[in-house]
C-alpha cells in the first residue's frame, strides 16, 4: 500500500518535497526516540520540552509539549506531531509527511486517534496553513538538532544514527542544515502555488 493514499496529498507538496520529508521525519523520529532514552538523561526535557506521561492503565505513546519559534504549540509523540500556531492546527504522521488538518485537536492524547479529528487540508487557505505548520516543524527540528550537535554533541547524534536498521539519508552533522532546506523548499511552494493561481494580466 502507498504511505500517500489522499487525493489531495499532491496538491499540497511537490513529490520530491514529500519525499525528501518523508524520509527526513523518518530520521528525526528515530533520534526523538533514543533522545528520551540517552544514558545522559532525557534530551527532551533537557531542551526544555514538557513530559505529558500517560497514565497507567491507559494505552498509547507519552506526549512531549514546547513551543514553536512563532510561540505556537508543537507536540511530539512517537506516532507524529502537532503543530497548533495561528488558529490551526496540523498534524504531521510519522509515516508520510502528509499534513492532517484536526479539528478540536487535543495535544493531551495518548493514542493517535484521540489527537482530533484529522482529515484533508480542502480548501486553499488550509492547504497554506498546512504548508505553513510543515515549515514551523521545520524549523523547530533545524534548530533542535543545532543545539543537539553544540549542547549534547554530535557523538551522541552519529550514535542514535548509527543504531538505525536502514542507514540514515543524511549525516548527523547536516541534519539542521537538510531541516533548514526543507523548510525552504516547503515555503516555496506556497510562492509556486500563488504564482500558477495568479490571474493573467494586460491584454
Amino acid at each position: 500500500m502507498s504511505k500517500v493514499s489522499s487525493g489531495s496529498a499532491g496538491s499540497l507538496l511537490p513529490c520530491d518535497v514529500r519525499r525528501d520529508g518523508d524520509r527526513l521525519f523518518d530520521v528525526a523520529m528515530w533520534c526523538l526516540g533514543q533522545d528520551v532514552r540517552c544514558p545522559d538523561g532525557n534530551v527532551l526535557l533537557r531542551r526544555g520540552l514538557v513530559r505529558e506521561a500517560r497514565p497507567p492503565g491507559v494505552e498509547g505513546q507519552s506526549a512531549y509539549q514546547g513551543q514553536l519559534l512563532d510561540g505556537g504549540r508543537l507536540t511530539l509523540w512517537g506516532f507524529g506531531a502537532l503543530c497548533e500556531s495561528c488558529g490551526a492546527a496540523i498534524f504531521v504522521p510519522r509515516d508520510g509527511f502528509v499534513p492532517r488538518w484536526v479539528d478540536e485537536a487535543r495535544g493531551t492524547a495518548f493514542r493517535v486517534e484521540d489527537v482530533g479529528v484529522r482529515r484533508d487540508a480542502t480548501t486553499g487557505l488550509e492547504r497554506r496553513a498546512a504548508r505553513a505548520g510543515l515549515a514551523r516543524l521545520a524549523d523547530w527540528l533545524a534548530e533542535y538538532e543545532a543545539w543537539v550537535a553544540r549542547d549534547v554533541g554530535l557523538a551522541w547524534r552519529r550514535e542514535c544514527l548509527a543504531a538505525r536498521r536502514k542507514a540514515s539519508p543524511i549525516p548527523a552533522e547536516e541534519l539542521s542544515t537538510a531541516w533548514r532546506r526543507l523548510a525552504v523548499r516547503v515555503r516555496a511552494t506556497d510562492a509556486s502555488v500563488q504564482h500558477h493561481a495568479a490571474p493573467m494580466t494586460g491584454a
